[in-house]
């Protein structure tokens, strides 16, 4: 009994078996109970159908669905149609007087859903709301007792079977007990790690299952081919990420030339003055024109040294990282970018900041993306803003991105970090940067949100947790 197919037909058999048995010992009395069990089940159908109608009443009153009024309708018509096919059988068990009442609250339920609908449509939200809960209430308490009379019933019809068909449950019972231990080890708690994985690759955490698969199941195949799609999953995400920010650094290019081209152009005009006039100069000329020398090759260093940090293709590397120097230098790599732009950049700081462990090229390519998007979203100039400061939670640090430019429409702001939606015109964007901002900062375990207005700007917000 190898795979799951074998195991459902021995279960299979055993039940059949048992069920043959029963057969025999309750052949005089099978007819009557299996009647019974109908009845049963019919008035479980009545019954679901009105948790049915109480849950949408639920989902109408607390969350405002309208829609739940069309399920409503549908479900207290099903319950209708239900209470007059059996209301012989229902007379019968419950009794004339509880019979009456039920079909009055009936009616009342439905005009008052009848007048809520109408209300709904003309636009109010005077929602009759306690009337209509009170008379739900009676219906769900009488279906309630319908079930537990007739279940009262059933009982009493049990009770007077003889002492081996009950011996025969009991075997059952044992043999069921014994297939559900097996069960919950063989596929309800691999299936359930499957399930916490899978959730945790929806959140951009991608860990392998940890079981024993060395068996031939379908559920151990299973598992076996999930962690090795986690792991190429993991290898496409950073290959994705590195993706972007080589398209990031083909975005800022030019500015980066400029900001380099400063230096060079300084350490040329000082080595020049040197050869023309060095003898002519005083020694503390000369050394002040070295320092100048240094100082040009030492910011072409921080130049390139930033640009070669930024574009690492190593693995994930945790450090303690200052927030404030982290947006400073990702800042400087855009800083020509917003001058040609005539964008102006502030940085706010408001609190105390803490220091965070967190992969600082990440979170650099995460920042980098909204500040990209924020220059792209304002052509013709503006205001590009940074707020660092703790956030609303113990420990928790927000960094908000602003810009000024013509913002993202309502409709498609719970479409923006999916991969490949863009709202840039054809040509002018992929649609992965925000994507891949999402998911560097939800593998760090923080959240990000956004909130923006067409024609004055975009604000996203990243939420850290200081470790």
């Amino acid at each position: 009994m190898k795979t799951i197919r074998s195991r459902l037909i021995v279960i299979f058999i055993l039940c059949l078996s048992f069920m043959a048995v029963l057969a025999v010992v309750y052949n005089r009395n099978i007819f009557d109970l299996k009647k019974k069990l109908i009845l049963m089940e019919h008035f479980d159908d009545f019954r679901d159908n009105l948790l049915e109608l109480r849950r949408h009443e639920k989902n109408f009153f607390l969350a405002k669905d309208i829609t739940s009024l069309d399920k409503m309708i549908s479900y207290l018509d099903k319950t209708e149609t239900a209470f007059n096919e059996l209301k012989n059988q229902i007379k019968n068990v419950i009794g004339k007087k509880q019979f009456d009442e039920f079909q009055i609250a009936l009616e009342s339920y439905k005009q008052l859903l009848q007048e809520n609908i109408d209300m709904a449509k003309s636009g109010s939200e005077r929602y009759s709301d306690e009337t209509l809960r009170e008379k739900g209430k009676i219906l769900n308490d009488f279906s309630n007792n319908l079930i537990s009379v007739k279940r009262r019933r059933i009982d009493t019809a049990l009770n007077n079977i003889q002492f081996v068909p009950i011996a025969l449950s009991g075997i059952f019972l044992i043999i069921f007990i014994i297939i559900l231990r097996i069960a919950q080890k063989d596929f309800f708690e691999p299936l359930s790690l499957l399930l916490g994985a899978t959730e945790n690759i929806s959140n951009g955490i991608f860990e392998l299952i940890e079981y024993p698969t060395q068996k031939c199941d379908e559920v151990s195949q299973c598992l076996i081919a999930f962690n090795k799609m986690t792991h190429e999953i993991e290898i496409h995400q950073a290959q994705l990420v590195q993706s972007r920010k080589m398209a990031s650094i083909g975005t800022f290019t030019s500015g980066i030339a400029h900001e380099l081209n400063n230096p060079i152009n300084n350490i040329s005009l000082i080595v020049d003055t040197l050869l023309e006039d060095g003898e002519d100069l005083s020694r503390q000329q000369r050394i002040s024109l070295y320092e100048d020398l240094m100082n040009q090759a030492d910011r072409s260093t921080d130049i390139v040294k930033s640009l070669l940090e930024f574009s690492r293709t190593d693995q994930e590397h945790l450090e303690k990282i200052s927030l404030e120097e982290l947006v400073d230098k990702t800042a400087r790599l855009v800083k020509n970018e917003m001058q040609l732009q005539q964008i102006t950049f502030k940085k706010e700081i408001k609190g105390q900041l803490l220091p965070i462990w967190i992969d600082k090229s990440r979170l650099q390519q995460a920042l980098l993306n909204l500040l990209i998007n924020g220059i792209q979203a304002m052509p013709k100039g503006g205001i590009l803003s940074i707020i660092l400061g703790p956030g609303k939670n113990p420990g928790e640090m927000r960094i908000d991105v602003s810009d000024t430019g013509v913002g993202i429409p309502a409709d498609q702001l719970d479409s923006i970090f999916d991969p490949f939606f863009t709202t840039k015109k054809e040509g002018e964007g992929t649609g992965l940067g925000l994507s891949v901002t999402y998911g560097i900062i939800q593998k760090h375990g923080g959240r990000i949100t956004v909130k923006s207005t067409q024609g004055k700007g975009t604000c996203f917000s990243i939420f850290l947790n200081a470790r």
